[in-house]
């Protein structure tokens, strides 16, 4: 998630905005979703930035490992003594294994963002007020962006939200959260690519995925680095992006 900070989206005044526009109600509505999402974005970031502070102390701690060997170097020599029968592996197992909480942990707390987002849209745009709109207690960004393109008055916020939605990142994203929350987890481990990449550190395995439509998606092997701080952080600055089509709307 770097440079998660460069976007902003001014939270407290879309909520007062909506308390003057709006009314008192749907105001309060939203105000625990959206305190719920700037406490929750600094959580998915603290836990990522975990992941990679227990793997680097396990690395700084390891004798065997000196401070001139180069990155790939470093987790060669782990993988290999966590790889070894004596009992001079155990921090580096535990490490992998904290970091992986820590990745999974991250990606929950991303995730989330969006339901909280999809909560914000329901109440700012007053769609309980309309027919046939989904049930408050049952919200995502999927059934509110179906229900919003009907409604060609905010026609701007859904083309933004479909952006999220239709996202490479969005789609691993969910398809991780939902696999490791419903099905299995799907194991990372200290890895080293000596391809033209050259990159090294955790990462996480392949796996497949079902979609709610019953689609099969496959995804390939990704290093955890670019998961949590790359792809996250672009799902990040489109929730912002819809967020600050909000207020607009309602300035």
């Amino acid at each position: 998630m770097e440079n998660q900070n460069n976007k902003k989206w001014e939270i407290s005044t879309l909520e007062s905005s909506i308390r003057r526009k709006v009314g008192t109600k749907y105001a309060d509505m939203i105000h625990e979703s959206l305190s719920s999402f700037g406490w929750k974005k600094d959580i998915a970031y603290y836990h990522a930035c975990e992941s990679e502070r227990v793997i680097k102390e396990a690395l700084d701690s390891t004798k065997e490992i000196s401070k001139t060997d180069s990155s790939s170097t470093a987790i060669t020599k782990a993988i290999l003594l966590a790889a070894s029968p004596d009992n001079g592996k155990q921090h580096i197992l535990s490490a992998q294994f904290q970091a992986e909480a820590h990745t999974i942990a991250s990606a929950q707390a991303t995730h989330s963002l969006c339901d909280f987002l999809s909560v914000i849209v329901y109440w700012s745009f007053q769609l309980d007020t309309v027919s046939n709109s989904p049930s408050s207690n049952k919200l995502n960004l999927f059934n509110v962006n179906k229900f919003l393109k009907k409604l060609p008055q905010y026609s701007m916020t859904s083309k933004l939200i479909e952006s999220v939605t239709s996202s490479p990142e969005f789609s691993y994203l969910a398809a991780y959260v939902n696999t490791t929350k419903h099905n299995s987890l799907i194991n990372s481990s200290l890895s080293v690519s000596f391809d033209t990449d050259n990159k090294n550190g955790m990462r996480i395995k392949e796996f497949s995925y079902t979609d709610f439509s019953g689609n099969i998606n496959n995804y390939d092997c990704k290093w955890s680095h670019d998961f949590l701080f790359v792809e996250n952080c672009a799902v990040l600055l489109k929730l912002i992006t819809v967020g600050n089509s909000l207020n607009d709307y309602f300035k």
